[in-house]
């Protein structure tokens, strides 16, 4: 599986697009905010996405989450109340931060490197979601770690945040190598995380 994922192309593109971001930020030091926001915007990406691909899962492993006690099962009605209540949390969490990010960097932000960075980042994640719906024709879904998994990305902008201020880290440090952490993470874990028994029974 390790070769697999060493050799996969969009893997190998995500790594070039990290590796591009800090590389930038060698040679840019004053444009940090830029890539935090390119950050936010990627979470964004990437909920619009799993938010596509909540709505279109095919079949989906019974019982792998609830909503308000109440199974979420293969109707269209289900899945859809599913994908929405992801939307709005994962969106309202991501709004705030826009807003921190935003008034924090008074909009010093390179918005031609972010635009760049947000194509690159798109054009994964298409090959990706293609690629996924593919292998969803055979295999059911773990709706509940589909769910899960962008929070992930929450992890490293709650640190950017605080580690400075209660751990005294610098705030380049932590985002840069938990940005490039998060991507990998997320991309490895989503290979097997729909076969039955992963991260199942989540209630929310």
């Amino acid at each position: 599986m390790l070769k697999r994922i060493l050799f996969d192309p969009a893997f190998l593109f995500l790594i070039a697009i990290n590796a591009y971001c800090i590389w930038y930020y060698q040679n840019n030091p004053n444009e940090f905010n830029t890539l935090v926001f390119l950050y936010w915007g990627q979470s964004v990406l990437i909920g619009i996405f799993n938010f596509a691909d909540l709505l279109t899962v095919k079949d989906i492993i019974p019982g792998s989450i609830s909503i308000n006690d109440t199974p979420v099962n293969n109707s269209a009605r289900s899945k859809g109340c599913a994908a929405s209540f992801f939307a709005v949390h994962y969106g309202f969490f991501h709004l705030i931060y826009g807003f921190f990010i935003l008034i924090s960097t008074k909009l010093k932000i390179d918005f031609h490197f972010v635009l760049i960075g947000l194509a690159a980042f798109s054009l994964n994640l298409i090959i990706q979601f293609i690629r996924y719906k593919q292998w969803q024709r055979t295999n059911a879904v773990n709706l509940g770690a589909m769910f899960f998994m962008p929070y992930l990305r929450i992890i490293p902008m709650h640190l950017m945040i605080l580690g400075p201020v209660f751990l005294h880290w610098q705030a380049s440090t932590i985002f840069l190598v938990l940005k490039t952490f998060a991507d990998i993470v997320m991309y490895i874990i989503t290979s097997p995380l729909h076969k039955p028994g992963f991260m199942v029974n989540k209630t929310l």
